[in-house]
């Protein structure tokens, strides 16, 4: 994948654009850390590609729970510790 820096976007956009539809997906860095992904919607149903990231998103954030939970062990809890668990954030929120 391809990387150009924020200011070529700024400072270059028909050159930027010609870059993306050239190579489909773009890294765009800034102060040389990753910063986006620019993605030629163009050649793609717009819906499609919302769907996608949408998706993409929720399966990094499950992954992040997953991971935290695991780091905190919770991961090894019984199913009726869980059910406590459910049940004790439940009656909390009742109030």
């Amino acid at each position: 994948m391809k990387e150009v820096p924020y200011r070529l976007i700024r400072n270059a956009p028909s050159e930027f654009e010609e870059l993306l539809s050239r190579e489909g997906v773009v890294l765009v860095s800034k102060n040389s850390k990753p910063f986006a992904i620019a993605l030629d919607a163009a050649s793609e149903s717009l819906e499609t590609v919302l769907r996608l990231l949408t998706q993409i998103r929720a399966q990094l954030a499950v992954s992040g729970m997953r991971a935290g939970a695991k780091e905190r062990r919770l991961d090894r809890l019984t199913p009726e510790e869980i059910q406590a668990e459910i049940k004790a954030v439940r009656s909390t929120r009742r109030r």
